[in-house]
C-alpha cells in the first residue's frame, strides 16, 4: 500500500535516519538486526517457564462458557462483565471450538504479544538511534523479566503493550485509520485503551484536523459494536470488577504514585533505566521528537493508575507496559549523551570523522553518531545482563511468591472437590480465579464482588457501616462474609487463610452449627467449609464478635495455627520447625493460646492482604504468629 498522501508527523516531530547510522547497508545484516531480540525475548520467555497467575483463569472462564454456548459469563444466566479483557476471552472462546486448550493458547498468544512489542519498540527506535542501538534496545527489553513474565502469565497484557505502542508508531507514521484499529482493540484488550484513543484524537486534530475523522472511524470500528452490546447485555459499559477493586483495593493517588515509582526503580537496572528514561523524555521534548508521543501517553498512563485509587500492590502488572517505553527513552537519553561527548571530543582532537581508508573522511556528526550508537549499544547489554542475571531477586520483590503455588493448590483442590459436587452447587471462595475454571458447572461467588455483584453489595454495605464509626478497612469484618452466606447458603467455603475472615467465621455460633472442615493434609494453610447435609439457616442470627471461647474445635485451631506457624518457621527461624510438631497436651495448650493472640480484639482483619515489598519479605499477619510460636515455646 502507498504511503499515505498527507501532512506526515514525522517530517518534523520524528528524526530523520541519519547517514552515518544507516549502516550496517547489507539487507540480511539488517534481518538479523530486527529478527534477534524478538527471538531471545520468546527464548527467555520460555525459560522462565509457565506462571499463570489466577486473575487469568477468570477470563478463562468466560472464555470457556463463551465456547459452550453460555455466552460471555462468569456464572451460566448471570449477564455480569468482570473479565476487563473482552477480546481476549472471544479469541480463547474461538480458540476452544477449534480444540485448544485455553490456558495454553492464552500462553501463545502472550509469547506473541510480547515478539511484537519488542519489533515495534525497535521500530520506534530505528529513526533516532540507528539499526545497532535500535537493536540494543530490543535485546534490552528481551532480556527483561518483566517481559518474560508477562508472556507466561496468561494475562492479557502482552498483547495490549502490543496495540498500544503499535497506535503510537503507526500514528508517527500518519496512518491514522490503522493507528484508530489498533487503539480500538487496545481499549477491547483492557479499559485503559481508551487514553490511546482520546490521546490519538488530539494529537492528530493538531497534527492533521481535517484527517482526524480516520483515528476515530478506525477506533469505532472496533470498539462502539462491543460498547453496544455490553450495554444491551450487561447494563454497562464498564467491566464491574473496576467498581470491587476501587471498594478493596482502595488507595490514596499519591501513595499510588509512591509505590508505582518504587516499582519502577527496583533493582540495580531499573535504577538506572528509569531516571535516563525521564532525561529521554526531557530531552525528546526540547528537540520535539516524534518519541514525545509515547512520553506523553506514559505520563498520561501513570497519572491514570493513580486516579483509579486502585493499590497496584495485588497487580504488578499494572506496570508492564511502561517498562518497554522506559527502554526506550533511556536508551535515546544515552545515545544522546554519547553523541554530544564524542562529538566534543572529535572536535577537539581536529580528526577526521572516519579514518576509514575505504570511506575517506566524513563530517564530525557521523563520527558522533557511530560511536554513540556503539556506546548506547554496549551499556544497554549490560544492563540487559544484569537484569537477566537477577531475574529471580527481582520477581520475589515485584511478585506475590505464593502466585504459582496458590494457583496449583486451587486447582488440585478443584480436583479433589468435583466428584462431589453437582452442578449448579454454590460455592463460596477467597481467590476465585483457578477454582472457578476447573468447576465449570458450579455457581461460583467470588469474594471480591469481581464477577458477584451480590458479594460487592454485601461489602460496600459493611465498607458503609464500619465508616460511620470509623472503623472502615479493605477486609471489613467478617459480618459481610457471613451475610452472603446466610443468603446462598454454599455448599463449600473455599480459601486460602488469609481472607474471608475464615477464622472469625468459624467462631460465629449459626454458621459454625452448619459447616464441618475437611481435611487437607497436603495443602496446609488452605481451608474448605462443608455444609452439613441437615443444616438448615437460623431464623435469628447471633453476634459474630461475642462468640464463647469453646465454639471454635480444636481441630480447627490446630489447623489455622499449626499452618501459621510452619509459616513463620520457613520465613523467619528455620531453626523453630520442632516447636511446631504438637502432641495432645500441645493441643490442649493451644485452646487457651489461640482466642487470646487471633481474637478479633488483638489480631484484626485476619483475612487482611499481606503487605509485601522487596525490603520486608515477610507477612506482617505471620509476624503475630511469630510471637504466638514464642508462647509455645515457654509454655
Amino acid at each position: 500500500m502507498a504511503r499515505p498522501n498527507h501532512p506526515s508527523t514525522s517530517d518534523t516531530l520524528s528524526e530523520p535516519v541519519p547517514e552515518a547510522l544507516d549502516f550496517p547497508r547489507a539487507w540480511w545484516a539488517r534481518l538479523v538486526l530486527t529478527a534477534v531480540p524478538p527471538l531471545v525475548a520468546l527464548a527467555s520467555a520460555l525459560a522462565f517457564g509457565p506462571y499463570v497467575v489466577d486473575d487469568a483463569y477468570i477470563t478463562f472462564r468466560y472464555a470457556a462458557n463463551l465456547a459452550a454456548g453460555h455466552g460471555l459469563v462468569f456464572n451460566h444466566g448471570e449477564a455480569v462483565l468482570g473479565t476487563t479483557t473482552p477480546l481476549l476471552a472471544g479469541v480463547l472462546g474461538a480458540l476452544r471450538l477449534l480444540g485448544a486448550d485455553i490456558p495454553s493458547a492464552a500462553r501463545v498468544l502472550g509469547l506473541l504479544g510480547i515478539m511484537g512489542v519488542v519489533l515495534i519498540i525497535q521500530r520506534l527506535a530505528l529513526k533516532p538511534l540507528g539499526s545497532i542501538g535500535a537493536a540494543a534496545i530490543g535485546l534490552c527489553l528481551a532480556l527483561h523479566p518483566d517481559l518474560a513474565f508477562t508472556a507466561n502469565s496468561g494475562m492479557e497484557t502482552g498483547l495490549s503493550m502490543a496495540a498500544v505502542y503499535g497506535a503510537l508508531l503507526l500514528t508517527l507514521r500518519g496512518w491514522y485509520f490503522w493507528a484508530g484499529l489498533a487503539a480500538g482493540i487496545a481499549f477491547l484488550l483492557r479499559p485503559d485503551g481508551a487514553i490511546v484513543i482520546a490521546l490519538l484524537f488530539g494529537f492528530t486534530f493538531w497534527r492533521a484536523p481535517r484527517l482526524c475523522w480516520r483515528a476515530l472511524l478506525g477506533a469505532a470500528v472496533v470498539s462502539v459494536p462491543w460498547l453496544a452490546y455490553a450495554y444491551h447485555t450487561y447494563g454497562a459499559i464498564a467491566p464491574h470488577s473496576i467498581a470491587a477493586k476501587q471498594l478493596i483495593h482502595a488507595e490514596l493517588p499519591l501513595e499510588i504514585l509512591r509505590l508505582n515509582v518504587e516499582r519502577l526503580t527496583a533493582g540495580f537496572e531499573m535504577m538506572v533505566l528509569s531516571p535516563l528514561a525521564l532525561l529521554g523524555l526531557i530531552v525528546s521534548g526540547v528537540r520535539r521528537s516524534g518519541l514525545l508521543l509515547v512520553g506523553v501517553w506514559m505520563l498520561i498512563y501513570l497519572a491514570g493508575l493513580s486516579a483509579a485509587c486502585i493499590t497496584p500492590i495485588p497487580f504488578p502488572w499494572y506496570l508492564s507496559p511502561l517498562f518497554p517505553g522506559i527502554i526506550l527513552f533511556a536508551g535515546y537519553a544515552m545515545f544522546s549523551g554519547a553523541s554530544f561527548v564524542v562529538g566534543r571530543l572529535a572536535r577537539a582532537a581536529e580528526r577526521p570523522a572516519n579514518d576509514s581508508p575505504r570511506s575517506g573522511p566524513a563530517p564530525i556528526a557521523a563520527f558522533s553518531s557511530q560511536r554513540a550508537g556503539s556506546v548506547t549499544a554496549a551499556v544497554l547489554l549490560v544492563l540487559a545482563g544484569t537484569g537477566y542475571a537477577a531475574r529471580d531477586t527481582w520477581r520475589r520483590s515485584m511478585y506475590d511468591d505464593h502466585f504459582g503455588q496458590r494457583t496449583a493448590a486451587y486447582l488440585a483442590i478443584a480436583d479433589l472437590l468435583r466428584p462431589h459436587c453437582a452442578a449448579g452447587d454454590v460455592l463460596f471462595v477467597g481467590e476465585v480465579g483457578a477454582l472457578a475454571y476447573a468447576l465449570p458447572e458450579q455457581v461460583i461467588l467470588d469474594s471480591s464482588g469481581i464477577n458477584s455483584p451480590a458479594v460487592l453489595r454485601a461489602r460496600r454495605a459493611d465498607f458503609e457501616r464500619l465508616s460511620a464509626v470509623g472503623a472502615a478497612s479493605r477486609e471489613g469484618s467478617v459480618e459481610w462474609v457471613a451475610a452472603v452466606v446466610d443468603e446462598f447458603a454454599p455448599r463449600y467455603l473455599v480459601t486460602y487463610w488469609l481472607w474471608m475472615h475464615i477464622r472469625d467465621l468459624a467462631s460465629v455460633p449459626h454458621i459454625h452449627r452448619q459447616y464441618q472442615m475437611l481435611e487437607l493434609p497436603d495443602y496446609p494453610g488452605y481451608i474448605v467449609l462443608e455444609r452439613l447435609p441437615d443444616a438448615r439457616p437460623d431464623a435469628a442470627r447471633e453476634s459474630a464478635f461475642s462468640p464463647p471461647d469453646n465454639v471454635v474445635s480444636g481441630v480447627y485451631k490446630m489447623h489455622f495455627a499449626g499452618y501459621a506457624a510452619r509459616e513463620v518457621a520457613q520465613q523467619v527461624q528455620p531453626g523453630l520447625t520442632d516447636l511446631f510438631r504438637f502432641d495432645i497436651a500441645g493441643q490442649r495448650s493451644l485452646r487457651r493460646i489461640v482466642p487470646q493472640h487471633f481474637g478479633e480484639a488483638a489480631y484484626r482483619g485476619a483475612g487482611e492482604r499481606p503487605h509485601r515489598t522487596g525490603r520486608q519479605g515477610v507477612d506482617s499477619n505471620l509476624l503475630l504468629a511469630a510471637q504466638f510460636a514464642g508462647q509455645i515455646a515457654h509454655g
